[in-house]
């Protein structure tokens, strides 16, 4: 008995730390961020050619930031959970399968603080839809009935900005009102395959967002105008796909923020064209003269300017009647051609005599009328006066910016928030304009009233940022740069 007793006691010594090992390590697994796939599942078959929505549930302590689609090993797509920073949410991620073939799936997530899991795999096979291309049997790789079968791949979409456009859409008082026009295509070897949406900025404000039905073929052209009116020279931003959910061959292009003009359509000048008759000249014989439409003197029915007398910063009517036997009718000064019968508003700032000529070839008639314009009495000669004193224009624009981060190297993060230092400037400030380009030739950029904004980054890869500062007088300033690196991620 005391035999026994010894060897459970040594049995119980050595196993109870490897259970409390295991223990340990099912906590930690559990304290930290957990991902796994719901669909499609392990061993299960999927249409190649056709789009796949990957759904996935993930956790973490401290709320899930992001999540990872890999195939094959290789990154696919990111996309924020259903419930951003919630400590428990779904995922969809959209997969392109586009040959028949084996494929691995893997879903890592990362928390807010930057905590990635290790990746869960299924193994899908994609079917059905691959075009086969027969080649002649190889005596090294034996081929199913006689033939080796290739798949031919079917290219990848690419959304692309052709244009964005100020268009005119009417007048408030003299200041023309424009609307914008995009203008996108479809760039890549393959169709879009589903609906995607288009994203409008407003001086760095997402304002509108409008989906595109149905996806785009290879090629293709479309358009779209988002109504959301303005005046003078705004900056407009453009996103193409944003909310990311079509995989391309360039995500460079899909991105486009500039300073868009409004202006009014190109006045069209009125002009009397005087009728001729052309005649091919006999040798020998000169050519007639034109014919013009009228001769003699011209006729004018009447002109007049009601009320005849006015305050200065008053405003009358100038009338005239009919017009006839005339080729041009015009008035001076300051009016210029018209039209016979009209009227006009005129707003004299002195006493002016109006002359209305209407004219046939060489021959003219005039008629006048005048507005007697009455000044506002001298001042009081008690009455001190002030000499206004100018404040000289502001050309100068305001000084660059202190980035105060990030900078240097950073741990494997899925976005950054860009902070800088407010600037000053005489006229105040209008708003400033950020850039980031990341060393793989992507890029994007804001403008925001702002001193921070936020944006997505890529483990493994640095960033170079800017931001310039822009007054009220429309002065660019200085700019100030930076450089960042993110470290590679866990997968």
């Amino acid at each position: 008995m005391n035999t026994r007793r010894l060897v459970w006691q040594v049995a119980l010594f050595l196993i109870l730390p490897v259970l409390m090992a295991g223990t340990l390590a099912c906590v930690a697994e559990r304290a930290g961020p957990r991902a796994w796939i719901d669909y499609p599942s392990d061993g299960s078959r999927v249409p190649a050619g056709a789009p796949v929505a990957v759904v996935a549930h993930a956790s973490a302590p401290d709320g899930v930031a992001e999540v990872l689609l890999s195939v094959n090993g290789a990154p696919y797509r990111r996309n924020p959970p259903a419930q951003p920073g919630a400590t428990f949410s779904a995922a969809t991620l959209d997969w392109f399968p586009q040959q028949e073939g084996e494929y691995v799936l893997q879903v890592t997530a990362f928390s807010k603080s930057g905590q990635a899991t290790h990746a869960r795999a299924v193994t899908v096979r994609a079917i059905g839809k691959s075009t086969p291309t027969p080649v002649p049997r190889s005596s090294s790789t034996p081929a199913l009935g006689g033939r080796t079968i290739t798949p031919v791949p079917t290219g990848t979409p690419d959304l692309e900005i052709v244009g964005v456009e100020a268009i005119f859409a009417g007048s408030k008082g003299i200041t023309p009102i424009c609307n914008t026009r995009v203008i996108y295509r479809n760039a890549g070897t393959a169709a879009v395959p589903r609906d995607f949406t288009i994203q409008f900025h407003f001086n760095g404000t997402p304002q509108l967002a409008n989906t595109v039905a149905g996806g785009l073929a290879s090629g293709a052209t479309g358009e779209i105008t988002f109504v959301y009116q303005f005046e003078g020279s705004p900056y407009i931003g453009i996103n193409l796909d944003s909310t990311n959910v079509i995989a391309e061959s360039n995500e460079t292009n899909n991105a486009f923020a500039e300073a868009r003009l409004c202006s009014g359509p190109t006045p069209v000048v009125s002009v009397t064209f005087t009728p001729t008759v052309t005649r091919a000249p006999t040798i020998g014989i000169q050519p007639p003269p034109p014919v013009t439409g009228c001769s003699g003197t011209p006729n004018i029915a009447s002109f007049s300017a009601s009320p005849a007398t006015i305050e200065r910063g008053q405003s009358a009517t100038l009338s005239w009647g009919a017009v006839t036997n005339a080729d041009s009718v015009s008035i001076e000064p300051g009016i210029g051609g018209v039209a016979a019968p009209g009227s006009t508003g005129v707003s004299p700032q002195n006493t002016t005599t109006y002359t209305l000529t209407a004219r046939c070839g060489s021959n003219s008639i005039t008629r006048q009328t005048t507005i007697q314009v009455n000044a506002p009495p001298p001042p009081a000669t008690n009455t001190p006066t002030r000499t206004p004193t100018t404040k000289p224009p502001d050309t100068q624009g305001p000084p660059a910016p202190n980035l105060r981060s990030p900078k240097g190297s950073l741990s494997c993060r899925t976005s950054v928030t860009l902070d800088w230092d407010a600037v000053s400037d005489p006229s105040g400030i209008k708003h400033y304009i950020v850039k980031w380009t990341r060393n793989d030739g992507q890029s994007g950029g804001t403008v925001t009233s702002g001193t921070s904004h936020g944006i997505s980054v890529t483990c493994g890869k640095s960033y170079s940022w800017s931001v310039q500062a822009v007054d009220n007088a429309n002065n660019a300033g200085g700019t100030g740069s930076a450089n960042f690196s993110i470290q590679p991620g866990l997968y």
